[in-house]
């Protein structure tokens, strides 16, 4: 019976061979990049100024070294996958059982021995399906011949060998020998004949003599070259984080503008920005709390109406308005809570808003502030720094 399953060390070996097979393609677009870079240098450059290392770096992350840090960072993952798919296929063979018990397809006979199982794909008009199957190799003691079948019972039918003279369908015999066996086709139509040979022999491959040296590199055994890599990704990410905040920036300078424009008074300033307003108003003895300092700033007031005509909702929604227009070009924002009012007393509470991002949200809703909006020409973004990977990919610097 075939088992799949194999020790750890061997799924760890294949892994590694396909992270040197990839590195090895990818490094020679590298080689060539460093190459025609170079030419193109200067007579008075190196290849060792800041500005070119960094060209070199960014390219070697991108067709290189970020395949290699995927790698290893998948290796254990990929291993533990492939582990554990092996293990299903060998249970659920051994798991296996026919439908029925089949008789000789030779001799008509019962008593046939199960002599293997394997999973494989049946193939169906022609085509094979996707999925695998149990497939049971059964010995028949009477005529000594082989039958093999599926698991629902299915008679398995080989794939016709055709003729390559006249297209008919081969006959053909088969040796078997210890580590061979001999095929001997032969058309039944117009007798042409011809010999394959299966050869078991282990086979041993060539000796890679460079392979010890590269699986250590490229597979980022060494511990020195593997940091190295990621500190290379860490900075270039940090790059890509930069040139983005920059560019976002230079997108939107309008709005960035603008905050610097936003005025940021002190707590005490409120007093002499507010008062005058709300005792013109008919608002009194307006006030502030001591200041919650927190993620934010919040300050509580409160003040007094001086109008006895004035109703308690239209004295909150005036003060409310005034407070709103009077702080609308300042970072001072009346909190969603509102005004609270009882027997001509209001209250309510101020936040200050500080952070850039919470800035930038205060000018985008201020129509004021963003009423000079004009998108930049994308005709003037600069395509200067900008190289390609080896799939045609580009790679802004």
């Amino acid at each position: 019976m075939i088992t799949h399953l194999k020790d750890r060390q061997y799924y760890i070996d294949l892994y590694d061979h396909s992270t040197v097979d990839d590195a090895r393609r990818n490094i020679k677009y590298y080689d060539k990049f460093f190459d025609e870079f170079q030419k193109k240098l200067p007579t008075d450059e190196t290849i060792e100024k800041p500005g070119n290392a960094l060209i070199l770096n960014v390219y070697y992350m991108q067709s290189v070294g970020m395949e290699l840090l995927n790698r290893y960072e998948n290796r254990d993952d990929s291993v533990d996958e492939w582990i554990s798919s092996d293990e299903l296929r060998d249970r659920r063979i051994s798991n296996a059982r026919l439908a029925k018990e089949p008789n000789c397809q030779y001799c008509d006979k019962n008593g046939l021995r199960i002599i293997n199982k394997s999973l494989t794909h049946r193939r169906v008009n022609g085509v094979y399906n996707n999925h695998e199957e149990v497939l049971f190799m059964l010995h028949c003691p009477h005529c000594d011949k082989n039958n093999a079948f599926w698991e629902d019972g299915t008679v398995w039918k080989p794939n016709p060998t055709l003729c390559p003279k006249c297209n008919g369908q081969m006959a053909h015999k088969t040796k078997e020998y210890k580590k061979s066996v001999d095929f001997l086709y032969t058309c039944p139509l117009c007798h042409h004949s011809y010999k394959e040979k299966l050869d078991f022999k282990d086979k041993k491959e060539a000796v890679d003599p460079n392979y010890g040296k590269d699986r250590a590199h490229y597979c980022l055994l060494d511990k020195e070259f593997r940091d190295h890599l990621f500190g290379m990704r860490q900075t270039i990410n940090d790059m890509a984080e930069l040139g983005k905040e920059f560019e976002e920036k230079a997108e939107n300078k309008h709005i960035y503008d603008a905050i610097d424009e936003i005025k940021k008074p002190k707590i005490a300033e409120l007093v002499e920005i507010l008062r005058p307003v709300l005792e013109k108003s008919g608002y009194v003895d307006f006030n502030l709390e001591k200041p919650e300092i927190g993620k934010d700033v919040i300050v509580g007031f409160s003040c007094l109406d001086s109008k006895s005509d004035r109703n308690d909702y239209d004295s909150k929604k005036t003060l409310q308005k005034l407070i709103r227009k009077e702080l609308d070009d300042t970072n001072w924002r009346l909190m969603s809570d509102g005004v609270s009012y009882r027997l001509g007393c209001l209250s309510g509470r101020l936040r200050a808003y500080e952070r850039e991002e919470d800035l930038k949200r205060l000018v985008m809703q201020n129509k004021n502030l963003t009423k000079n909006y004009k998108n930049l020409d994308s005709k003037n973004k600069s395509t200067n720094n900008i190289i390609k990977d080896k799939d045609g990919n580009e790679i802004i610097l």
